[in-house]
Parts: C-alpha cells; sequence; structure tokens
C-alpha cells in the first residue's frame, strides 16, 4: 500500500494560509526498489517532458559519436536563445533535414527577451523555437541512422516511437500494455506511467545497466555537460544542476519532475513528482525539500532557488512558502 498523506507546498499571506499545491512523491534506488514516498506512489501520471531522456535514448544508442551538446539539446525544453537554435540547427543537418520537417508546431520562445526581440524585429516564432525542436530534431536523426521513414514519426504507430515506449516499459519494470498512450503538446505520443515507475527511469539514468547502459550514460554525461541547453537563462534544471554533483534534472509540463541523483548516502537514486495541479512555482521549493530529505546539503546558491519568505512589490515581506514532506521511508 503506497497511499499516505500528500505533500504540500503552502504559500501564506501574513500568518494565513492563502494557496495549497498537493504533490505526491516516489523515490526509488538503484535496484528500482521504492524506497521513500509521500501521496499516491503509483499516480497514474504523465512525465511529459521528463521523459525526454528516454525519447532521446535511441539517438543514443544509434550515435555514440554525437557530441554532447547535440544529444543534450534532443533531450531539452530549451528556451528558444540564439544558442539553443544554433545547436538545433546542427542537429537537423546531420540528418539532412530543415525546420520545414519538423512537426512540433510553433510557440514563442520561453526567453522573455528572445521573444521580445523577434517582435520588435517583426519577426514570427518558427518550428525552431519551438522548446522541443531538439527532440523532433533527434528524432529525425534516429530514424535516419535505424533505417526508418522519417514520415509520419510523430506517430503512435511509427516504428521510432514504438521503441521509445518499449524503452519506457523496459526501464520502469512494465509491461507494454500498463504504458498508457496520450498525445504532448508537440505530437509525440506522450506516455503515462505509475509515479513509482516514471522514478524507476530516474534511477536508471543515475546507474545505467543492461543493454541501454551506453546509451544512458552518454545522456546523463550530456545533461551534466550542457544544462544551459537542457533548459535556458533562470530555468530550474538549468540552474539546478551545476550546484548539485551528479544530479541530472529534467522538468515536465503541467508540474511533473525527474531527478536522477548519482551522489547521495544512500548511492544512486531516481525521484519523481507530481504537483497535482500543475502549479509549476511549487516545483523549485518542493525539489529543494527532496534534496535535503535525502541528506544532500542545501547551500546558500541552492536555498536562493526557493526562497522562503514572499515579498510584495514594494519589497515587503508578506508571506512565507511552507513545504510539507511526510515522507514514508522504506
Amino acid at each position: 500500500m503506497t497511499n499516505t498523506a500528500v505533500g504540500q507546498v503552502i504559500y501564506t499571506r501574513g500568518e494565513h494560509p492563502e494557496s495549497q499545491h498537493d504533490v505526491h512523491v516516489a523515490v526509488v534506488d538503484a535496484q528500482g526498489r521504492l524506497l521513500a514516498h509521500c501521496g499516491d506512489a503509483e499516480l497514474l501520471t504523465f512525465p511529459r517532458s521528463s521523459s525526454k531522456p528516454v525519447q532521446a535514448l535511441p539517438l543514443a544508442l544509434a550515435a555514440p559519436e554525437l557530441p554532447l551538446d547535440e544529444l543534450a539539446i534532443a533531450c531539452a525544453s530549451h528556451a528558444g536563445t540564439p544558442q539553443h537554435l544554433a545547436v538545433v540547427e546542427r542537429l537537423l543537418a546531420r540528418s539532412g533535414s530543415s525546420v520545414a520537417d519538423l512537426r512540433c508546431g510553433t510557440h514563442p520562445p520561453f526567453d522573455a527577451d528572445v521573444a521580445a526581440d523577434l517582435i520588435r524585429r517583426g519577426q514570427r516564432p518558427t518550428p525552431l523555437h519551438h522548446n522541443c525542436s531538439g527532440k523532433h530534431a533527434g528524432m529525425l536523426l534516429a530514424c535516419t541512422l535505424l533505417g526508418w521513414t522519417r514520415e509520419g514519426y510523430t506517430e503512435s504507430d511509427h516504428p521510432l516511437q514504438r521503441r521509445i515506449r518499449e524503452l519506457h516499459a523496459e526501464l520502469a519494470g512494465l509491461s507494454l500494455d500498463e504504458v498508457r498512450v496520450g498525445t504532448d503538446g508537440c505530437s509525440v505520443p506522450a506516455f503515462a506511467l505509475p509515479l513509482s515507475s516514471a522514478a524507476r527511469l530516474f534511477a536508471r539514468l543515475a546507474a545505467p545497466g543492461g543493454e541501454s547502459a551506453a546509451g544512458l550514460e552518454r545522456i546523463f554525461q550530456a545533461m551534466r555537460a550542457h544544462p544551459f541547453l537542457i533548459a535556458g537563462p533562470g530555468r530550474l534544471d538549468t540552474t539546478l544542476m551545476p550546484l548539485v554533483p551528479g544530479l541530472a534534472a529534467k522538468m515536465g509540463a503541467e508540474a511533473f519532475y525527474g531527478l536522477a541523483l548519482r551522489q547521495t548516502p544512500r548511492g544512486p537514486l531516481g525521484v519523481a513528482f507530481k504537483v497535482i495541479d500543475g502549479g509549476e512555482r511549487a516545483r523549485a521549493p518542493l525539489a529543494l525539500a527532496l534534496l535535503d530529505a535525502l541528506g544532500l546539503p542545501l547551500t546558500e546558491e541552492l536555498s536562493a532557488l526557493a526562497p522562503s519568505q514572499q515579498f510584495n512589490w514594494a519589497g515587503r515581506e508578506v508571506g512565507q512558502v511552507q513545504v510539507r514532506l511526510p515522507l514514508i521511508w522504506a
């Protein structure tokens, strides 16, 4: 039985609670065993972009000499800065593809300065600016290297997407039928699995083994070597990874988060959490509370990523951010 009290991130105004985010957490060790949890460790949930390291695994295995920055951008939810776009374009060129071949759709760059600059210049965003364009460029290259058609590469019956679903099942310790399928914002399949199984994915990234070990190790190294490419200026993945030795972190939409931790007092761990209301502001306070609970020191730099005080526009303290994390340990 893995149902316990949920975690909470509570925003107060004065002495009174004003808003509350409920959170479910699963922590898994290197052997795939549930080590700690709060809430429902078997909650069926969509990791969304937290699946990108697994979605990039066919590429990592098929292209062992691919530069780490290009592998990192294939795992990224990038901010659309010129640095991000240059690496995506380089990755596209490897498969003879262009921006016109991307099927991710278009949205304004996540980086506000880049988005404002496009407006000033009278330009519209292209699919290249989509945060998933690196993933799609990597998928196009994987298809080319593995001898699969690039046509329809986003569809659930395409060989690449079938293989990615199989990898989710293999790494998470599930049957194929237990990996449910939806459609993500960028049109590729989004896979749903129990929260503890999602944590197992990150445990495998922290402690690679089996037939996919070499690819998982390169993905881990790529994420660690290029945290800026994984997200971008001021975003949690980019700021968190350099401050925590042996951490690869990946956000997912609707406030999912995955952490692959190699250096903890309990050895390598995989962590997954889901903020039920999709409130992304709860992600950083909860991530820091989890690091603390797992025995990792919170430096001043780390603590600054999630201040415990709330200030208004005049600089006055008006409330606090409180984290309740009732972990149950195995």
